[in-house]
């Protein structure tokens, strides 16, 4: 009992004081950029860039690894400094501009290249996923689906410090969001939220199936063995039970701006009728394959090149 003392110490202080703290000082800031322009509100995050590649050196050498690993081809010291100046403006930016997401839209700031897969696959009466990928601000992705008239719901991960997660939970119900909790505590009911939302109203159902959990990143592989793990295989799942297709949707940040363009893909060809657990690794990898390219290709912009760990992938 008395070995306990300290740990739960550390859990009442950290729960009930330096949670609120911090929970306090972010609510500020945020509320404080919902007052300023777009373009402020963004340029404000990048401004900070450097302070964050600073506080968080053990992700920007991470970072440096992974890039020197999947992109040998410009992993010159020079080269690499410059990938990691634009990474860490574009993720400084994108937590900024939390605070002015629901009016990105209205102020023609995101441009859309792939509706017509959306419009095809409502119109064969078939449900939707939207397999999201954290690249760009990440975040238009659901705000722009709803803006195109196809409101639907999604899961999404509570924070470590509970004031956080509001702050994310507000800014996204503010353009229309309707979302579900997830965590491994949680999976149950949010998988049979998104079967409802999937067989009920046909979605879509956004997931972004490149997630950090406990510091592994399941998706995508790199040269890891493929594995029946994380949302990749939830939304293989999810369309094996449901039916739906599953489009691969990412965003891209224009020219280090407040500008972006989301790629909606066409649905991945998923095996269909055969054994389920032999088809849903079959699915993961054909997932898989279409997003590793895409990440491998714009690694300046994706979120968990901060967090990747790629020490079991073999050397290219």
């Amino acid at each position: 009992m008395v070995a306990g003392r300290p740990n739960r110490l550390r859990q009442f202080v950290q729960y009930w004081m330096l949670d609120p703290a911090m929970g306090l000082l972010n609510t500020t800031i945020h509320e404080t950029l919902k007052l300023l322009s777009i373009d402020a509100c963004s340029a404000f995050g990048a401004s900070i860039s450097s302070f964050s590649a600073r506080r968080y050196a053990v992700s920007d050498a991470r970072a440096r690894r992974n890039w020197r690993r999947l992109r040998p081809e410009a992993a010159d010291p020079a080269s690499t400094d410059a990938a990691m100046r634009r990474l860490w403006r574009s993720v400084s930016r994108t937590m900024c501009e939390f605070s002015v997401l629901h009016r990105m839209w209205g102020a023609g700031r995101i441009a859309v290249e792939g509706a017509e897969h959306l419009e095809t696959v409502r119109n064969a009466g078939k449900p939707i996923i939207i397999a999201g990928l954290h690249l760009g601000n990440w975040e238009t992705i659901p705000a722009t689906g709803i803006a195109l008239g196809y409101p639907g719901s999604g899961f999404y991960w509570p924070l470590e410090n509970r004031f956080d997660t509001r702050i994310a939970v507000r800014a996204r119900e503010r353009y229309g969001a309707t979302l579900f909790p997830a965590s491994p505590q949680a999976m149950r009911p949010a998988m049979r939220a998104a079967i409802a939302a999937l067989t009920e109203r046909k979605g879509p159902f956004v997931i972004f199936i490149d997630e950090c959990i406990d510091d592994h990143v399941f998706a995508p592989a790199f040269g890891r063995p493929l594995k029946a793990q994380g949302n990749i295989a939830n939304v293989a799942w999810l369309a094996a039970t449901t039916g739906a297709e599953v489009l691969p949707t990412y965003c891209l940040r224009l020219d280090d701006t407040a500008h972006f363009k989301i790629f909606i893909l066409p649905p991945v060809d998923l095996a269909r009728g055969g054994d389920r657990r032999s088809d849903l690794l079959t699915n993961v990898g054909r997932i898989n394959d279409v997003i590793e390219p895409v990440i491998r290709s714009h690694l300046d912009q994706w979120y968990y090149t901060l967090d990747l760990n790629l020490d079991e992938v073999p050397a290219t």
